[in-house]
């Protein structure tokens, strides 16, 4: 049976089955929904937190399925040279310590939860900062850790990029990076403090958002797909949290991309197309406090998802113009080879758009936000 999963690709099996029975919940959540809102109205919003709940429970399993697979097909002799991967080294310098920096992220909402419980009513404040910055000091330490790791396996296979612009690659995405963090920071005048119920909100959006990436529509031969609206969840948090946290969420959900869909050709075109490219989806709550905006609030998240994704495009723009194009853009300039292939960004970003206005236009949804957020 494991020799059966790693010679097929059981992730490529997977994958449409996977699409079409979430499509298949979906629809049924939607339709039952419908039903119940015509028929017993009361219970309307009842349902729809059940709903939730399930659909939340059915991503997660089908994110870890997915990306237990995904790591299966890793670990195949074929896909490895196929991808010029070096197996072992692949699992010792990314696999091994991302999955621990994971693992540690998710023992950090735990912690908070479990302390911010246990603390008596006048300490759960100061008990939570305590925790907090405790496990937040861990949680940096490996990620530094993670990072060096990360470059040391990048030179052992530096061969692969050697004839590849490195300065101007590393400039590139140090300059997003800056510009993603300043946008966040400069941004960001939102008041919700990070406590409990926004890290169990954070780990309930990337965990529906990962759910949902393994729903595809259609996917690119170098990386990058149109999925079923995977953003929606994390851009919904951002919004509700501002843009440092959604920053930072997005981030985690970067990383999680990159050991789901691996194309590692530069140091810096692995963050430029994932840590980096995902992190600018936390901006979509740039908009959210304006106070023109306030009573339509489905105006401010369709302009902030705008500006979310067009840095997200630059971002994969500038990874295709300075480590893809030498190899496959041909007699094509790289600038046009680029702008083209990552259009798909734009498709995916209307589908999410289109979707997330339609929420935010609820009032029911928004009234409900509200006493969940306020709590």
């Amino acid at each position: 049976m494991h020799n059966l999963l790693l010679s097929n690709y059981a992730i490529d099996i997977f994958m449409p089955i996977a699409k079409w029975v979430s499509v298949g919940v979906i629809a049924t959540l939607i339709v039952i929904g419908l039903l119940v809102f015509l028929l017993k109205r009361e219970k309307f919003l009842k349902y729809v937190k059940y709903a939730l709940f399930g659909l939340l429970i059915y991503l997660l399993a089908t994110g870890i399925a997915g990306l237990i697979l995904e790591i299966a097909k890793s670990f195949n002799p074929n896909y490895v040279e196929e991808n010029y991967m070096d197996r072992q080294a692949v699992t010792t310098y990314i696999f091994i310590p991302v999955t621990c920096l994971l693992v540690l992220f998710m023992a950090t909402a735990i912690i908070t939860a479990v302390v911010s419980k246990k603390s008596a009513p006048e300490n759960i404040k100061a008990n939570t900062k305590k925790a907090i910055a405790i496990c937040g000091i861990v949680d940096l330490c490996a990620l530094v850790g993670a990072g060096v790791l990360l470059a040391i396996y990048f030179e052992k296979v530096k061969e692969w990029y050697t004839t590849l612009n490195q300065p101007v690659l590393y400039i590139s995405a140090g300059l997003v990076i800056i510009a993603i963090i300043v946008l966040a920071f400069i941004l960001d005048d939102n008041d919700k403090s990070l406590d409990t119920r926004c890290l169990s909100l954070a780990g309930i959006t990337v965990a529906m958002s990962f759910g949902l990436s393994y729903v595809k529509i259609f996917e690119m031969p170098q990386g990058g797909s149109v999925t079923l609206f995977s953003l929606l969840p994390i851009m919904i948090f951002s919004f509700i949290y501002g843009t440092k946290k959604g920053v930072f969420v997005c981030f985690i959900y970067g990383i999680l991309q990159a050991i789901q869909d691996p194309w590692l050709v530069h140091p810096a075109q692995f963050l430029l197309d994932y840590p980096v490219a995902f992190s600018a989806i936390g901006l979509t709550g740039v908009f959210a406090k304006l106070k023109s905006f306030k009573s339509i609030p489905q105006i401010s998240f369709l302009l902030g998802g705008i500006v979310a994704g067009a840095i997200r495009f630059l971002s994969h723009v500038l990874s295709g113009v300075f480590a893809f194009a030498s190899t496959y853009a041909g007699d094509v300039d790289s600038w046009l080879y680029s702008l083209g292939y990552n259009s798909f960004v734009f498709i995916d970003l209307a589908i999410v758009l289109a979707i997330g206005v339609i929420v935010f236009s609820s009032k029911s949804f928004m009234r409900e936000l509200e006493k969940t957020t306020n709590k």
